[in-house]
C-alpha cells in the first residue's frame, strides 16, 4: 500500500544567513535548495522533513536568485551569498523551479499558523539532547531554530 503525501508546510526563515546555515553549514552534504519565484522576487527553500505524511520546506525570501547558496564562516563571522560561480569551500546548488504542482502553489503564499504539534522541554540542555539524538545513528544532528512567539523568543528542533 503506498502512502499519499499531504499538502507541504512552509516555515519562514527570519533570512538567508538561517537558510545557509541550514544547508551547508548544519549538514555532512550541503542539501540542495529550490528556487521559485513570488512575490517581490525569489523563494529559496530546502525539503528538510516529513511530518505526518506532509514535505517540510524551510524557505528565505531573496531579492535575487543564481546557480549556488554559498556559505563561509570565517573567525566567526558568517557570510552567505548567491552566486553563478562557486568561490567559498561550502556550496549548495540551486534548482530553479519553473512550475510548482497545483498542492504547492496553493500552499507557498498562505500565511497560516503553523500545524504541528509541540512538545516543550525542561531546559536548553534538554533540548541539544534532543537534536544531538540522530548522531548516535551516524546521522546529523538535527538544527535548533529560535523564533518568536508573542514577543517572546522560542528555540526548538
Amino acid at each position: 500500500m503506498q502512502k499519499r503525501l499531504s499538502a507541504p508546510i512552509f516555515v519562514e526563515l527570519l533570512d538567508l544567513k538561517e537558510l545557509g546555515r541550514l544547508c551547508c553549514a548544519l549538514e555532512r552534504v550541503p542539501m540542495l535548495v529550490f528556487s521559485f519565484p513570488s512575490v517581490g522576487g525569489f523563494r529559496l527553500a530546502a525539503h528538510v522533513d516529513t511530518y505526518f505524511g506532509s514535505p517540510v520546506f524551510y524557505y528565505a525570501l531573496s531579492d535575487k536568485s543564481g546557480h549556488f547558496l554559498e556559505y563561509r564562516n570565517s573567525a566567526g563571522l558568517e557570510e552567505v551569498r548567491i552566486s553563478n560561480t562557486p568561490s567559498f569551500i561550502t556550496y549548495t546548488p540551486i534548482v530553479a523551479v519553473q512550475k510548482l504542482s497545483r498542492n504547492l502553489e496553493s500552499r507557498t503564499d498562505e500565511k497560516k499558523e503553523a500545524k504541528m504539534s509541540t512538545i516543550e522541554v525542561a531546559d536548553v540542555l534538554s533540548l541539544a539532547k534532543v537534536a544531538a539524538y540522530r548522531m548516535l545513528f551516524e546521522e546529523s544532528p538535527l538544527p535548533i531554530f529560535t523564533y518568536k512567539v508573542n514577543g517572546a523568543w522560542v528555540a526548538g528542533v
